[in-house]
């Protein structure tokens, strides 16, 4: 399959003299199919998860929305061991593949100890009877879980730098309008296959198996087989793929210079050289653009938490032609990436242009900036949602003299579900605004010998949001406060962004350009004394 990596002249001549399909390198249909494969794998089973966790393992709402972060965040800070190991000791190509076991084993692992019917696992057992059926109901042990998702952590975490950056590297220096298509393309499956796996896994769990009214096992095991199919695709055309050496180690390097710099009685630029010199100027350049996006995070992570328990004490059903079926709560996220997969070619063909047209910027850093900017008004729409189902609680409870909350209001006399729409495609331009510009932008401005650490730091900013929405999650149990207070802060993120891109826009840009001359000139140069 050829699993070993190449020297840097076999990467130029297989960039150069690979076979293409409408323009692109063949490479690139197997990194994207993997790519799907991987995310529905992730997405299947983060779905359902924070409803595991309140109504499997017996969480409150507030537990399950803090385990379900600390995941999250554990899935965000492991990039930086991956992209350490592909720069340092083997390759992208072989951590990819590496890792993926890892991550395999930690599906495999979820969805065996979710059969609570094994005392291995069983925590609890009771019986419950539903329309005059018998349902067991195991109650799973709080271990098998958590160390399943510390593996699944450190696969989906570990291999998440490399795959998008080792599918850049397919591509020729001056190719930035296909590598750009080809970030768009990669974000596409990435939402194809989170769609597909936010439709199917909550059905899944409700299908009822071993003698118990839900299905977890099978909810969990799907996304096991979806990452086994990952692997196979990506190792598929081994032998074709440009793998890149690895770099060496470029966090001490920047970590020497970057002290030379502040603290050191030398000149950098004498004691480590001007490229060493310049490259770290420029990683701390694309760094400080990462220091409020944090906050941007924080807010869309928490689709799959706090917003999953808000649609779970509202109205699901719905009635189409005389039929009725039930909407759940966790089948709500997978409007993300429908809307999505709608829209990115709305903002590639339509929006972009328009905004180019019409005098707007279009850099990546305005995009982010604007991204963050819509991600304040979803949350605004959330908290007036969630306004408007307390106010529906008051008033039932006027008119029937009872005293429900809104979160023990019967489910039919609650707003619909569907009221959730306005904002899940509010969030979803935001996403594509900063998301995708984020991923371009990693890559793009990053030094070339620090590509896949810049990728894993730019997810790391994922990470710290999951981490302060755990801290702020201690600031109130309100959630109508938590929702405006989320839409202020990341306003005032969008704010610092600003202003920090103002300052350091012209020598980002400078840097990439003179980047892309010096690769160009040294392509060109290499070209004609081969005879190409």
């Amino acid at each position: 399959m050829g699993f070993s990596v190449d020297t840097v002249e076999e990467v130029e001549v297989k960039r150069r003299k690979v076979h293409r399909i409408f323009g692109y390198p063949i490479t690139i249909p197997f990194i994207i199919s993997n790519e799907f494969c991987e995310r529905f794998s992730y997405y299947g089973m983060r779905t359902i998860l924070t409803i595991y966790f309140v109504e499997k393992i017996g969480m409150t709402d507030t537990e399950a929305t803090n385990w379900f972060h600390e995941y999250a965040m554990l899935c965000y800070a492991t990039p930086l061991i991956g992209a350490l190991i592909a720069d340092i000791f083997i390759g992208k190509f072989l951590t990819i593949l590496g890792l993926s076991m890892v991550y395999i084993l930690g599906n495999l692992l979820m969805s065996i100890s979710s059969v609570g019917k094994y005392p291995f696992f069983q925590a609890n057992a009771t019986t419950t009877e539903i329309e005059g059926i018998t349902y067991d109901d195991f109650t799973p042990k709080l271990w098998g879980p958590i160390v399943a998702l510390h593996l699944i952590a450190l696969g989906t975490g570990g291999i998440k730098p490399c795959v998008s950056s080792f599918g850049g590297d397919q591509f020729q220096p001056s190719e930035t309008g296909r590598m750009q298509r080809y970030f768009s393309m990669f974000y596409f499956s990435v939402n194809a296959g989170s769609m597909v796996a936010t439709l199917l896994t909550p059905e899944l769990r409700m299908m009822g198996c071993m003698g118990e009214e839900t299905c977890y096992p099978m909810a969990f095991g799907v996304p096991a087989a979806f990452m086994l199919v990952a692997v196979v695709a990506f190792v598929t055309a081994g032998m074709w793929y440009a793998k890149v050496p690895p770099q060496g180690n470029p966090i001490v390097d920047v970590s020497k210079v970057t002290w030379s710099m502040f603290f050191g009685s030398e000149d950098p630029v004498e004691k480590f050289g001007e490229k060493k010199y310049k490259e770290t100027r420029q990683l701390w350049r694309v760094l400080a653009v990462f220091i409020p996006l944090p906050f941007f995070w924080a807010l869309f992570d928490q689709q799959s938490s706090r917003w999953v328990l808000q649609a779970r004490v509202m109205n699901g059903n719905l009635t189409l032609g005389g039929d009725t079926f039930e909407i759940k709560p966790d089948q709500m996220q997978a409007l993300n990436p429908i809307f999505i997969l709608a829209l990115i070619p709305v903002f590639e063909g339509a929006v972009y242009p328009i905004m180019k047209k019409i005098g707007l910027p279009t850099s990546a850093t305005f995009r982010i900036i604007l991204g963050m900017t819509i991600t304040s008004c979803s949350f605004i729409i959330c908290g007036f949602l969630q306004i408007a189902m307390e106010g529906k609680a008051s008033s039932f409870n006027e008119a029937h003299g009872t005293n429900f909350t809104v979160h023990n209001l019967p489910n039919q006399h609650q707003i619909h579900v569907l009221a959730q729409v306005p904002m899940i495609f509010v969030i979803t331009c935001g996403e594509i605004l900063t998301s995708i510009t984020v991923l371009e932008f990693a890559y793009s401005y990053a030094p070339p010998s620090m590509k896949s650490v810049c990728q894993s730091l730019s997810l790391l900013t994922t990470a710290f949001g999951n981490l302060v929405v755990i801290i702020f999650n201690k600031v109130t149990e309100k959630e109508t406060y938590l929702f405006f207070m989320w839409a202020i802060l990341v306003l005032l993120a969008a704010v610092l962004q600003w202003a920090i891109c103002k300052k350091i826009q012209g020598p980002l840009d400078e840097y990439r350009e003179k980047e892309l001359e010096c690769k160009n000139d040294g392509t060109e140069l290499k070209n004609k004394e081969s005879g190409v």
